[in-house]
C-alpha cells in the first residue's frame, strides 16, 4: 500500500475541519488520491486514536455508508481507566458490576412509559431508548422469536478498547432495565445478549432471544 505521512496529515486535517462525518470517497475526491489510499490512511488514523468511524444514512437500500470524524482529546482517559480497573479483579467481576451501572443509566432516562400490562414491541422499545442515549441504530432483524439490533457510533467505544467486558455489562444492564421499565413482561419473555463487532469496529449487536424459542432450541 502506497501513501505518505504528508497524505495522512492532509486526511486528518480534512476530517478535523469538517463539521459533519466524511466518507472515504469524498475524502479521496477532495484530496485527489485513490479511495483505497484514503481508506488506508483512515484506518491508520483510527488505530492511532485520532479518528473514529461512524455510520451514515444510506442513500440506497443496503448497508449504511461508513463515515469518519475526528476523535476528541480526553485528558481524563488515564483516570477513567484506573477507575474502571477498580470494578473487579476478573472480567466476570467487572462485567457484573457494569450490569448494575447499565441499569442505573437506564433509570436516568426521563419520560419512559409506566410499565404496561400488555407486551410492547421490544425492538421499538430498545431502539428508542438507545437513540436517546446517543447510540445509532443501523439495522434490526427479527426471526423466529429472536431480534437482533445492530448499533453504530457507540458512546462507550473508547471504554470498549481496553475493557470490553465493562461495555458488554453496561449495555446488557441498560437493555434489561429499559425492557423492564416499559413492561416487566418483556424481561420475562426475553434474554439479552451483547456481541461486539469481532473486527473491533464501532458495531455492536444486541440479541433479544425469546425464552420460549431458546427452550425449544435447547430441547432439540
Amino acid at each position: 500500500m502506497t501513501g505518505t505521512p504528508r497524505q495522512r496529515d492532509r486526511v486528518l486535517a480534512l476530517v478535523r475541519d469538517s463539521l459533519e462525518p466524511l466518507d472515504a470517497p469524498l475524502i479521496a475526491r477532495a484530496l485527489g488520491i485513490h479511495i483505497t489510499t484514503a481508506r488506508f490512511h483512515l484506518n491508520a488514523l483510527i488505530d492511532e486514536g485520532l479518528v473514529e468511524g461512524t455510520w451514515l444514512p444510506s442513500e440506497t437500500v443496503g448497508r449504511p455508508r461508513k463515515g469518519y470524524v475526528a476523535a476528541g482529546a480526553d485528558p481524563a482517559a488515564p483516570v477513567l481507566a484506573a477507575l474502571l480497573a477498580q470494578l473487579g479483579d476478573t472480567p466476570a467481576d467487572r462485567k457484573a458490576k457494569a450490569v448494575v451501572a447499565g441499569r442505573m443509566w437506564a433509570d436516568s432516562l426521563a419520560d419512559v412509559a409506566e410499565p404496561a400490562a400488555g407486551l410492547p414491541d421490544p425492538v421499538t422499545v430498545v431502539t428508542m431508548a438507545l437513540t436517546r442515549l446517543g447510540f445509532q441504530v443501523s439495522e434490526s432483524v427479527s426471526s423466529f422469536g429472536t431480534h437482533e439490533i445492530r448499533l453504530c457510533n457507540c458512546p462507550l467505544r473508547r471504554i470498549a478498547v481496553g475493557a470490553p467486558e465493562i461495555v458488554i455489562g453496561i449495555q446488557q444492564g441498560l437493555i434489561e432495565r429499559v425492557l423492564w421499565r416499559h413492561s416487566p413482561a418483556l424481561t420475562e419473555h426475553y434474554d439479552v445478549e451483547v456481541h461486539p463487532d469481532p473486527a473491533g469496529d464501532c458495531g455492536v449487536t444486541l440479541r433479544l432471544t425469546g425464552k420460549s424459542a431458546r427452550s425449544a432450541t435447547a430441547a432439540r
